[in-house]
């Protein structure tokens, strides 16, 4: 297995996580892809660059990275909520808002 071995002088976004996908871009060329991330300690970050391209990876190069679709889905599967609102109230009512916070949850 070849790895590379990403070093940052600064805090990573606190996202990124074993099995993200890494990629670069240098200048007007195309997105590479470094690889799969496999291990993150600090502010380093080492990556499977097996399938990768790192030719043209430099200290200047624009890294980023991506989640896995089918893991990290933003869409309800098989989950479902029912409410009822109920107003007790002999005085008319008016209902002007409803939120909810749902999220998916990766852990």
């Amino acid at each position: 297995m070849s790895t590379t071995t990403l070093n940052f002088n600064f805090t990573l976004n606190t996202s990124l996580q074993v099995g993200d996908v890494v990629y670069y871009i240098e200048g007007e060329e195309p997105i590479k892809q470094i690889g799969p991330s496999t291990s993150i300690v600090g502010s380093v970050v080492t990556c499977d660059s097996t399938l990768g391209d790192t030719t043209l990876l430099s200290n200047d190069s624009y890294i980023f990275f991506s989640k896995d679709n089918e893991i990290n889905t933003s869409g309800l599967v098989g989950y479902y909520a029912e409410v009822e609102f109920v107003n007790n109230s002999t005085e008319d009512a008016e209902l002007f808002a409803v939120n909810s916070e749902i999220f998916v949850s990766s852990n």
